[in-house]
């Protein structure tokens, strides 16, 4: 068989992929896909699902995006922007 690994289409599971071409896939066969809309993964563009919740369940994106060690020091130390006058953008005047 081939050293690439193989997904399957979101749209269309007869189809069997080779994931660096997924993309462009996708694209070709949404536009023949009569199903219910499926909503796309904001962690990889290629999963397509119709239960976002759970799907991000099992999504390893995702789960790397949330225990990624510097997007959590990121958010806890985050220093909200001042305007020119010095006051916090974030609260009203």
């Amino acid at each position: 068989m081939s050293d690439y690994e193989f997904g399957i289409c979101p749209y269309n599971a007869d189809h069997r992929i080779m994931l660096f071409r997924m993309p462009k896939h996708i694209v070709k066969c949404e536009k023949n896909y009569r199903g219910p809309p499926l909503k796309i993964c904001k962690y990889n563009a290629t999963h397509r699902v119709l239960d976002m919740e759970e799907h991000l369940k099992e999504c390893a994106y995702y789960r790397r995006y949330v225990n990624n060690q510097n997007v959590q020091i990121a958010l806890t130390t985050r220093i909200p922007p001042m305007q020119e006058d010095g006051h916090d953008v974030s609260t009203p005047l």
